[in-house]
């Protein structure tokens, strides 16, 4: 009774805020007087303890009818019209619950104090909570565009490695892959879809207004928001750069208050899971000898009577065991914050360290960050923040697993196994006859993997800094300068000696040297103007803003090294290959503007403009002007919505922009020569000959995009979410065309066709259970992106095959022979039509003319893009314990097998050991995989499979400390879990997970990880 007194109460409140004062403190006043006589009530039989505060909100003003609840007790109060409280509750109270209307519910614990002051946050629908639109922030009920917002709690939530992992299956409309397992290789990011066909299809990523920033070189525990623009309104303030979507980046700053330490890492082991099953010794002697000899095929020539005992004896070696181990993952970060009202500081230090499940390779990153903000005086505030990263990638062998892969098991690890002294004569060098071979394509992976003879190493010093001087000379007025520089440098070094494959253990060594100074500056001028003038609210920013990029290579391969100098000594080598050093350099002057205007806190109007100018364009074709306009409808603040109970709220939005792409490399549109060596006579000279054609015309690709959105919440905000549906047609396309050979060319850059990506979005977050001190809260995120090619230069043009184009088709779609099943023995006769036999490959006659063409019969099998992404986070509270889980799945996306185009695809070949996989034979009559040996014209058809998965992608079990417990060892608070990431993964692609079918297979280690961590402050 009492808490629906109260609930009932607090919603008159929040629906008629405008409520006479008078009347709002006569039913406050009744209200606490009868909290107090109830709270009297149910306290008079036992001893009492008196607590009291205040309860604010965000920006420190009182909250009147705010609902005071001793946990699990019907126990409560309301706080008066400033906001103060005082309850009597029963000497063995632990947990006071503050909740109020559009507010998220808070839980204190009890400590020895009788007075807590209570601020309480915008509710979990976020429509007060400040997202980053770029230049600026605004918060989410102002917004009018499609923009993504990810929290410091959910982004450290599963303990990523970089932040690009952390946004993987949180985010609609964003897909994430990673570029291979190696420790720490990065991410592709695309956003509603591709773009380009010839460029970059990755977004602009700004971390605290630094441009072209590098998610991955970021300590993740010290973001504070993700938010990502996905439409053309929301990006066309970045003009040229936003054609992609932006990703901004704002780590964390200092708050004021008392210093805080605090302490977040974990140690976990990470090991490798979800490699693919390769055919142990029997398996291989099957297929390659026995089945093969049984359909009447000829034997390797070459097999040893190690090889036999093994076989016969059980015995065989697991070569992917032998070259992949565990491996330590762990990571710690210290950080210091605090401040008052005129300073506020942040500074941490980080470090990760991510062993490899390939042996010799690892992963190790070192973090600082620091930041301050200084109010000078009323009118001046100043700040810089400032972030670097040393890292060092070791990378191993790049051939020791695909080696691995390809062994014969039936072979052994070491000379001394050799069981007939024969067979150590019958070798090559001693290597591959251990293996069960002799083949110069394979040497021992042992051998290939140890770094005295394989090493690549890579180093990486990356600073990034901003500083800026605001000035706010009148009220609303704000006049800001800041400017922001990157410096990047990294170097590569590769090292192969004799014992390796490339070197076939007669070659001396070989050394790469490659360098790169990386260096940008942003400088921005921002004047923005916040008013309210009675139901008019405007918020004004014009800008302009000058951006640099720099960058130096050097690069040098040298040859027939004396000694084993690794890439330290390369002046010592008999042989330079390569020696090159290249500076490309670019511009970027803007200008931009962006008005908001607010009518009765109900109808929005946002209007954008930019003006780039880009360095690398052609002469005539530098500058050109994005705009946007969009219009968003609080639905939900009309009354004939609000007398609708179960409507908490309701936006509709609406919005057009045009963005630019000018991602093409500096100096295309200038002819340019390159070295070719010749003989005057008997003199060796060098000439030079034109390398590519100019495109005197060459401007803007052009993306120009609409987006309907709505946003809700439903049930007192139980259930919120939002629906986008988008189309964007990106023309002027700069384009790699291909041309006749006759010119002297292969191609040539220019502006032609059209690619449109249309979708939905969905976002779904509710709270399923909140009763009894359980709470099970649900976040649901869908998308489904098609993507099609309009156009490729005219009408008459519906393919191009030579660039994979065809016009009614994804960009990037599979192009090939369609897979329609075995031959089998009763189509022996039909497939002899085809010049086929049953056990092999058949693919479909398009045109039925009985002939098998790739002029006639290929076709678009599927795109390399997913159809639909979703992710699902499930989170439950009881007491002191959460837990928490993301399903992730990616459907609808063909790849093809890069497992299967090698040579582990190659069942009983003979050469080879291969996956274990199902394969027809007369007995075995299957319709998945063709038979061994034999001629197979068409085998590559089986290869593009169907590459959808859903994952499991990580687990946590966590239990946050009393603060009582906490205190007793001199902390603040204290919160242990542990977690396991990557654990179960579902999908029907043969060998290895799909996700890693888009690096090379001979990079690759699929790994699950188990951590246990602590987060504490002091």
């Amino acid at each position: 009774m009492m808490n629906e007194l109260l609930s009932i109460m607090q919603l008159k409140l929040f629906i008629k805020p405008k409520l006479k004062l008078l009347l709002m403190k006569k039913i406050v006043k009744l209200s606490f007087i009868i909290a107090m006589l109830l709270s009297f009530v149910n306290l008079s039989w036992g001893q009492q303890r008196i607590i009291s505060g205040q309860v604010t909100d965000e920006n420190e003003v009182g909250l009147p009818g705010a609902t005071i609840i001793e946990k699990s007790t019907t126990n409560g109060t309301v706080s008066d019209v400033n906001g103060n409280y005082s309850i009597a509750i029963s000497e063995d109270a632990e947990v006071l619950k503050f909740s109020f209307v559009g507010m998220e519910s808070q839980e204190v614990v009890l400590g020895s104090s009788n007075t807590y002051n209570v601020q309480l946050k915008a509710s979990s629908i976020g429509l007060d909570e400040v997202v980053a639109v770029g230049y600026g922030t605004m918060k989410k009920r102002d917004l009018t565009g499609a923009v993504s917002s990810v929290k410091s709690d959910e982004l450290v939530r599963a303990n990523p490695l970089s932040a690009e992992s952390a946004l993987q299956g949180q985010v609609a409309g964003v897909v994430i892959t990673k570029e291979n397992s190696r420790p720490g290789a990065g991410y592709d990011i695309n956003i509603r879809g591709l773009n380009s066909i010839s460029y970059s299809n990755e977004p602009l990523v700004v971390i605290d207004g630094i441009m072209d920033g590098d998610m991955n070189s970021l300590n993740p525990s010290d973001i504070q928001t993700i938010d990502i623009l996905k439409d053309a309104s929301s990006t066309a303030i970045y003009g040229s750069r936003g054609a992609n979507g932006v990703v901004i980046i704002t780590t964390k700053k200092g708050k004021e208050g008392k210093p805080t330490i605090t302490y977040d890492g974990y140690v976990g082991i990470k090991t490798p899971a979800h490699l693919p099953d390769m055919q142990t010794a029997e398996e291989w002697y099957q297929a390659s000898r026995v089945d093969r000899a049984e359909l009447g095929y000829s034997l390797n020539n070459y097999w040893t009577e190690t090889e036999q005992y093994n076989v016969d004896n059980g015995k065989y070696v697991n070569w992917i065991d032998e070259v992949t181990e565990p491996g330590v993952q762990t990571s710690h970060t210290v950080s210091l914050s605090g401040g008052d009202s005129y300073v506020k500081y942040y500074g941490s230090l980080g470090y990760l360290q991510e062993d490899g499940n390939l042996i010799y390779t690892g992963y190790k990153r070192y973090n600082l960050n620091a930041s301050m903000d200084a109010k000078i005086n009323k009118f001046i505030k100043v700040g810089f923040s400032t972030k670097y990263r040393y890292s060092q990638q070791d990378l191993g062998s790049s051939e020791s697993l695909r080696s691995a892969y390809r062994a014969r098991p039936t072979g052994v690890m070491y000379y001394d196994d050799v069981v007939n002294p024969t067979d150590r004569e019958i070798n090559w060098n001693g290597y591959a006859v251990w293996m069960g071979m002799a083949d110069s394509q394979v040497i021992n992976p042992l051998v290939e993997a140890h770094p005295d003879n394989y090493q690549t190493q890579m180093l990486t010093s990356d600073f990034i800094g901003n500083t800026f001087i605001q000035l706010n000379p009148v009220k609303g007025l704000s006049i800001k300068s800041s400017f922001s520089a990157r410096m990047l440098n990294d170097r590569k070094g590769e090292y192969r000696g004799t014992l390796t494959k490339s070197q076939k253990t007669s070659r001396d060594p070989v050394a790469m040297y490659d360098t790169r100074i990386f260096s940008t500056y942003t400088w921005d001028n921002i004047v923005n103007y916040n008013r309210t003038f009675g139901i008019h609210k405007i918020n004004a920013t014009a800008g302009q803003s000058i951006y640099k990029r720099k960058e130096e290579r050097s690069e040098m391969d040298v040859e027939n090294l004396s000694y084993n100098s690794l890439w330290y000594g390369m002046g010592n080598a008999a042989t330079v290959k390569k020696h090159n050093t290249s500076l490309t350099e670019r511009t970027l002057s803007s200008f931009m503007g962006r008005f908001v205007y607010d009518l009765n806190n109900k109808y929005l109007l946002t209007l954008t403009g930019r003006y780039d100018g880009a360095s690398q364009l052609a002469e005539g074709h530098k500058w050109d002007f994005f705009p946007s306009v969009a219009f968003a409808w609080r639905a939900g603040e009309e009354s004939f919505i609000k007398s609708i109970e179960t409507i908490s709220s309701l936006k509709l939005r609406a919005s057009y922009g045009i963005v630019g792409n000018a991602a093409v490399s500096p100096y295309i549109t200038q002819a340019s020569v390159t070295v070719t060596p010749y003989s005057f006579g008997d003199t060796p000279t060098q000439g030079y000959y034109p390398s590519n054609l100019a495109d005197k015309f060459l401007g803007w690709e052009k993306s120009k995009e609409i987006n309907l959105g709505v946003d809700f919440g439903l049930f007192n905000n139980r259930i919120s979410g939002s629906v986008e549906w988008y189309k964007r047609n990106t023309d002027d396309l700069i384009y790699k065309q291909k041309v006749p050979q006759s010119t002297g060319f292969n191609e040539a850059i220019t502006n032609i066709g059209e690619v449109q990506n249309n979708g939905i979005e969905a976002v779904l977050n509710t709270v399923n259970v909140n009763k009894g001190g359980f709470k099970w809260s649900t976040n649901l995120n869908f998308a489904a992106n098609r993507n099609e090619v309009i156009s490729i230069g005219s009408d008459e043009i519906k393919q191009d095959i030579g660039s994979g184009l065809f016009v009614g088709q994804p960009i990037d779609a599979n192009y090939y022979l369609e897979f329609d099943g075995i031959w089998q023995l009763d189509e022996e006769e039909l497939a002899a039509s085809y010049g086929q036999i049953p056990g092999t490959v058949k693919v479909v006659d398009q045109n039925k003319d009985g002939v098998i063409s790739n002029d006639d019969d290929r076709i678009v099998l599927g795109s390399r893009s997913p159809d639909w992404t979703m992710g699902v986070t499930n989170r439950f509270e009881y007491k002191n314990f959460d837990f928490s889980f993301l399903v992730y799945t990616s459907q609808g996306v063909q790849y093809y097998n890069n497992m299967l185009r090698g040579t582990m695809g190659e069942i009983g070949s003979g050469r080879y050991n291969a996956l274990n996989l199902d394969y027809w034979m007369p007995d075995n009559p299957i319709n998945d995989y063709y038979t061994v040996g034999g001629r197979n014209p068409y085998r590559n058809a089986i290869n593009y499979q169907d590459a959808s998965y859903i994952r499991v992608k990580d687990i946590t079990l966590g239990y946050t400390c009393t603060k009582q417990f906490a205190e007793r060892l001199k902390m603040k608070n204290l919160r242990v879990y542990t977690q396991v990431i990557n654990p179960l993964v579902f999908h029907n692609f043969d060998g290895m997970d799909p996700e890693f079918n888009s690096g090379v297979y001979n990079d690759d280690v699929p790994s699950v990880t188990f951590l246990f961590g602590i987060k504490c402050s002091f």
